[in-house]
């Protein structure tokens, strides 16, 4: 999609998010993806803000069309001239409102990027400060909220969800003996973690950049979610219920555990970690059983069993990064996904380079990358342009 085509698009679904409150799971998918990159982020808020818009699309409603018309027929001069119509002008005014609002939003972003133009320089900074991002939920209905703090209860017409201290709590006793339909979507974005307690007791954690879908309620004999990113499980026992967690790469089915499965599209790879009870995984041609301390990676077609240390994958919960004899670009791929920056190794030797120690996700990066500079003599730099950061490492 062209960067042109791509703004009306956003601007268009901006527009319907200010107008209606409600975006489809795969517009607001769109629109979070375009959201992770700080400088959309200040877009979105300036036009967010511009509460005329809203003012202009009741206004245009309330147009009596006919007078309009009529008053901009005498204002271009041609009061007493034939005309004849090709169209029904009604729709036309109908419509020229939406667009002036589209165009108006549109506009934001493209007198913004003409702007940055200008001042197009790349600058360099000492370090780039962990930025909490408010995550989405979808609701079954459609409905989009954004998680913010003081937004501490939800009422659907699903039940009532509780939202305190970064937990998503689902209230079963709220449902009043109904059974509830529909699936519900937390969206975790760049420098941000939830967790959602499911309606079955089920505990889940939400890593940065990622996108769990869940039923409102489980029933039947068998509980499914479905996983893109990153998240850490600890199931609640039911031996009637096999709880599955679905990926694009492959599946893990367990009847109460404590595990992690890490699928982001961009790594090409699907790794569980399993730090109690058993876990089964799926791949495309074959299935293991893990036991704690073992992992499953995937691996072309199959699946590969290691023994790891669980505590290294499944850190990230508890606000740390723990690396043990991991190669720079993974760990820098990490990063990524919590401070929000772009990675440039002037050597593909160096991407090599192997690390072990722990770093504290509320922390400034530089405290990190300075470690790595002393212990494995090598260089970086952190540069920016306007909201874009990117870290180069170097001899």
């Amino acid at each position: 999609m062209s960067q042109g085509k791509k703004e009306f698009v956003i601007a268009a679904l901006i527009r319907k998010e200010l107008l209606t409150g409600e975006l489809s799971i795969e517009e607001n998918a769109l629109l979070q993806e375009w959201l992770s990159v700080p400088k959309n982020q200040e877009y979105y808020q300036k036009v967010i803000d511009l509460e005329t818009l809203k003012g202009k699309e009741r206004f245009y409603k309330a147009v009596d069309t006919d007078v309009a018309f009529e008053r901009i027929k005498e204002k271009l001069g041609f009061e007493d001239s034939p005309v004849i119509s090709l169209f029904n002008y009604k729709r036309i005014w109908k419509y020229a409102a939406v667009l002036i609002l589209l165009a108006g939003i549109t506009s934001v972003f493209f007198y913004m990027n003409n702007n940055e133009v200008a001042t197009n320089e790349k600058i360099v900074v000492k370090s780039i400060e962990p930025q909490y991002n408010h995550p989405t939920l979808v609701l079954a209905d459609g409905t989009v909220v954004s998680l913010e703090p003081k937004k501490e209860k939800i009422v659907s017409k699903n039940g009532v969800i509780s939202n305190v201290n970064h937990v998503l709590v689902y209230d079963a006793k709220a449902l009043n003996g109904k059974v509830s339909i529909g699936d519900n979507t937390l969206i975790v974005p760049v420098g941000g973690i939830y967790a959602v307690n499911l309606s079955d007791g089920t505990k889940v954690w939400l890593n940065s950049k990622s996108t769990l879908k869940y039923p409102v309620e489980f029933s039947g004999n068998k509980r499914n979610v479905t996983l893109e990113g990153e998240a850490y499980f600890e199931v609640s026992k039911d031996s009637h219920s096999p709880f599955t967690v679905k990926t694009k790469s492959g599946n893990v089915t367990v009847l109460g555990t404590h595990f992690n499965v890490s699928a982001y599209d961009e790594d090409h790879n699907f790794e569980t970690t399993l730090a109690e009870g058993k876990v089964k995984v799926s791949g495309v041609n074959q299935s293991v059983v893990l036991n704690p301390g073992q992992q499953a990676r995937s691996k072309n077609a199959g699946l590969s069993v290691v023994d790891v240390d669980a505590a290294v994958y499944t850190s990230w919960k508890d606000g740390k990064f723990y690396f043990e004899n991991e190669n720079l670009k993974n760990i820098l791929t990490k990063m990524a996904r919590w401070y929000n920056f772009n990675v440039k190794f002037e050597q593909k030797a160096l991407e090599q380079i192997k690390f072990t120690g722990i770093v504290l996700k509320d922390e400034p990066i530089d405290q990190f990358l300075d470690v790595i500079s002393k212990s494995s003599n090598i260089k970086y730099k952190i540069t920016k342009v306007n909201q874009t950061y990117e870290v180069t490492v170097s001899k």
